[in-house]
């Protein structure tokens, strides 16, 4: 998604949360600095667009149903990729199922995250302007990530778009080209939830839906092989 399709939705965000874009800017900078020695950005993203594009792609949320959910797409026949939103990580990784992808704010349990990552999974890491000390511990722990922001993004950092983790993976595997999205996972209706959290999982509803829209992100990465 381009920054300006992306911008108007974003300044309402900071507006419905009383966010500041500014600590946003300040942990896209944090986090580019993070990462600028020694990492390929470019190549990472290649690598994430070689195992999604033409794929049918499983994401998964952290909702009490993703086991169940989960051990009906294990037994049902043909491959797919596994994209993790944070905390569904520990999940999949309880029943056996290697998150291809995983996109996180850091605020999962890092050492489910941790162990995947050293497992071979790409972690989309998200800089926001209330994860800049996880930014600080975590970050250099990690191998094959791809960073990302809210914000107008630098060189080397990315913006696909989206807002929970749930939804920026839904943007990204668009980005990349699947070829099918399932989500699994997902209760955008749970009323256990905090008013903070339920509001969160409206703007995820709504820019899902937008993600998977005609007016979603269209394909940009290289071309699928034939």
């Amino acid at each position: 998604m381009r920054f300006e399709t992306w911008e108007p939705l974003y300044l309402e965000i900071l507006d419905d949360f009383g966010f500041s874009r500014e600590r946003d800017e300040e942990a896209g900078r944090l986090l580019f600095d993070l990462l600028k020695s020694g990492r390929n950005p470019s190549k990472i993203l290649a690598m994430a667009s070689k195992l999604v594009c033409c794929q049918f792609v499983v994401i998964c949320g952290n909702a009490p149903t993703l086991a169940g959910e989960l051990e009906e797409i294990l037994h049902a026949k043909g491959s797919c990729i596994f994209i993790a939103a944070d905390g569904a990580t520990s999940v999949l990784l309880m029943v056996g199922v290697f998150p291809n992808i995983i996109v996180t704010d850091l605020d999962g349990c890092m050492d489910d995250i941790l162990r995947a990552n050293q497992m071979g999974s790409i972690v989309v890491v998200h800089a926001h302007g209330d994860n800049q000390d996880l930014l600080r511990k975590y970050v250099p722990k990690l191998r094959n990530v791809i960073g990302t922001t809210q914000t107008r993004p630098p060189h080397g950092l990315y913006n696909f778009g989206g807002f929970t983790d749930g939804d920026r993976c839904v943007f990204f595997a668009r980005y990349l080209g699947a070829s099918a999205i399932k989500l699994i996972g997902f209760d955008f209706d749970d009323m256990s939830v905090t008013p903070r959290k339920h509001k969160k999982l409206a703007w995820a509803k709504r820019l899902i839906e937008l993600a998977l829209s005609d007016e979603g992100p269209q394909r940009s990465g290289p071309e699928c092989d034939s």
